[in-house]
């Protein structure tokens, strides 16, 4: 028995390695910490600031703008300015700037297309910091844009709401706009006042050259289609200067020429003809006398009609 617990040297030799070995293995974390502890691994210690922050690009990467740590305002500040080299820098007015315009100075696509909306839906910017209400406009992109923000003098900009500077912008803006003579002004000249379109424009020239003329300012605002209080605000810039109508000869104007102008009605056209078959109407108390059968008024006919009882005859 003796025999089996005796070992070669050969073994023992190689027990005696397999012991070293494993006190190798043993002792080595201890001395690999007590050296690292001493002396860095410089490459160890890039490779894991290297992971670190890969772990921090991607947890900030899902977070929104205003919540993304401050660590990372370092690399988005580069981001941001890395093509500011290709950026320009200029005076602008936001509340006119284009697109192209605003990508110009170095905002991002996104960023300028809010801005565009906001104005769209009627948004206006009345002091540079007014800009920061954009969503998406980083702070020190704000600060590097605003010492060249121009705001031009338009009337959106006043914001001083009390009733006495209320009363003076007014006066103004009148003032700013030329009065015009009713009854030689085209179609361009009226459009130019408040509340007057196009097709406005043109229905009032219209009834001017139906009538014959105006003899008084307020027959614009009979005009279809002109609201009072539209009338009422372009009333002040209204002129009337030496008015030339074209009269209307009532004794030998056919039914159709009456029954067009817009104070005869078809019904005092047709008592006019019918008298003048038996007789001229040769006095306005004549015509009078017919027009008080009728819903028309004399008074506002009455500047456009000529009594002519000779050329009636020639007829």
């Amino acid at each position: 028995m003796n025999a089996y617990l005796r070992f070669s040297k050969k073994e023992l030799a190689g027990l005696l390695l397999f012991i070293i070995v494993i006190l190798l293995f043993a002792v080595q974390p201890f001395i690999h910490t007590t050296a690292n502890h001493k002396r860095p691994d410089a490459a160890s210690g890039a490779a894991f600031s290297k992971i670190i922050s890969t772990f921090e690009a991607a947890e900030n990467h899902d977070k929104p703008d205003e919540m993304r740590s401050s660590s990372n305002t370092y690399s988005y500040s580069k981001r941001v300015y890395a093509s500011s080299t290709k950026s320009t820098l200029f005076k602008f007015d936001p509340n006119t700037l284009d697109a192209a315009g605003w990508l110009q100075l170095g905002l991002r696509e996104r960023t300028v297309q809010t801005i565009i909306r906001y104005r769209n839906k009627g948004g206006r910017f009345r002091k540079p910091d007014d800009l920061q209400k954009i969503y998406g406009l980083h702070r020190d992109e704000f600060e590097r844009i605003k010492p060249y923000v121009v705001l031009s003098t338009l009337p959106y900009q006043v914001v001083d709401a009390t009733p006495a500077f209320s009363a003076a912008r007014k006066t103004f803006m009148r003032s700013a706009l030329q009065p015009i003579d009713i009854n030689t002004a085209d179609t361009t000249a009226y459009k130019a006042l408040y509340g007057i379109g196009s097709r406005l424009a043109a229905r009032i020239v219209h009834y001017r050259e139906k009538l014959g003329g105006f003899y008084n300012i307020g027959q614009v605002g009979e005009t279809y289609g002109v609201p009072d209080s539209t009338f009422q605000k372009i009333k002040p810039l209204l002129l009337l200067k030496n008015p030339e109508l074209r009269k209307l000869n009532i004794n030998t104007a056919s039914y159709e020429e009456l029954n067009a102008h817009p104070y005869i009605s078809s019904k005092l056209a047709y008592l006019v003809v019918k008298h003048r078959k038996i007789a001229p109407i040769a006095s306005t108390e004549a015509l009078q006398a017919l027009v008080a059968q009728t819903n028309d008024v004399f008074e506002k006919l009455e500047p456009y009609i000529q009594l002519n009882a000779t050329e009636a005859l020639k007829h």
